[in-house]
């Protein structure tokens, strides 16, 4: 068979560079067993390089062939995280792009937790959104990103203050027939559950500028959980979904608060594991009850800026 010409690495008639070109949307099963549980992940994976103005195309099949020999080597390997593959998946395609200068990995997949409920002791499937991603560049060092996106419950605080008060004055108004004095009201307000708007509310963190493995995905999946006022769940009996309101109830929290303690609980975990110069992004979306509109909070900052606020509870 006669030599094939290289098309791609004709010159273009148009010599401008272009910042990036790639593959995306390629759906794959992965195996990763480098956390603190192995697991399985259906991830879409797109992959970007640049391409000079001297050159005519990207050569898309090294790109694609790169990426299986990476995932068919995850199945055996020791150590693989979703930044570790991205990792990974970018150097190759660096070393297989002639002209390109950084090649860019992002990964988005569905992870199925499997744990003990904290309603009824269920063992439960739960659906988490993870995020990853990498950039490599000529000579350079990996920049990594990993996150994770969590649906849970929260109670609005305002609402159940409000409740609470207008129930304070109708114990009142009746306090002489019912024999009740001013203690014994704000005992049964204490005791007795109290009406509010009950919201799903999405929590994420993306770390950027982590090492690979340094931080589990197990562990922010439980720390956005914690943050809102209680976990959702698929399965309930009657006897269990009082359990789960009265759990959230006790805990009501703002957007604005489940963003507050997702970062406070991180930086107790990771303040001495992770760089100074590390970025992270907490938010909080809820799909609010009794409103037509959403509810959103986020906090960005560097390791550093949010250790200020909390270096005075060591």
């Amino acid at each position: 068979m006669s030599r094939q010409t290289d098309v791609q690495s004709e010159t273009p008639d148009i010599r401008i560079p272009l910042t990036a070109v790639g593959v995306t949307n390629m759906t794959k099963e992965v195996v990763f067993n480098g956390g603190s549980r192995n697991y399985n992940v259906l991830a879409d994976i797109s992959v970007f390089t640049d391409v000079p103005g001297t050159q005519r195309g990207m050569h898309m099949s090294r790109t694609g062939e790169a990426v299986m020999d990476i995932i068919e080597n995850a199945f055996s390997a020791s150590t693989k995280t979703f930044e570790r593959l991205c990792s990974e998946i970018s150097s190759r395609v660096l070393e297989v792009s002639d002209g390109s200068t950084y090649a860019y990995t992002k990964l988005r997949g569905t992870l199925v937790v499997r744990k003990k409920s904290k309603v009824n002791g269920r063992i439960t499937s739960d659906p988490v959104h993870v995020f990853a991603s990498s950039r490599v560049t000529k000579g350079g060092s990996p920049r990594n990103t990993i996150g994770v996106s969590v649906v849970g419950m929260t109670v609005c605080p305002c609402a159940k203050q409000m409740v609470i008060d207008y129930s304070r004055e109708l114990l009142k108004n009746e306090a002489e027939k019912l024999k009740i004095s001013e203690d014994v009201i704000e005992r049964i307000l204490y005791m007795v559950p109290v009406a509010s708007h009950v919201q799903r509310g999405v929590g994420r963190i993306m770390v950027h500028g982590v090492e690979p493995g340094i931080v589990d995905v197990y562990d922010l999946v439980d720390l956005i959980e914690e943050a809102m006022s209680a976990p959702t769940q698929d399965i309930l009996k009657r006897v269990d979904e009082a359990s789960l309101i009265r759990m959230g109830f006790e805990k009501p929290r703002f957007v604005e608060d489940a963003v507050r303690n997702m970062a406070k609980t991180f930086w107790f975990r990771y303040s001495t594991r992770l760089p100074p110069d590390t970025q992270i992004i907490f938010s909080q979306r809820n799909f609010e009850s009794i409103h037509k509109h959403d509810a959103f909070a986020k906090l960005a900052l560097r390791m550093d800026e949010l250790g200020r606020f909390f270096e005075g509870y060591r």
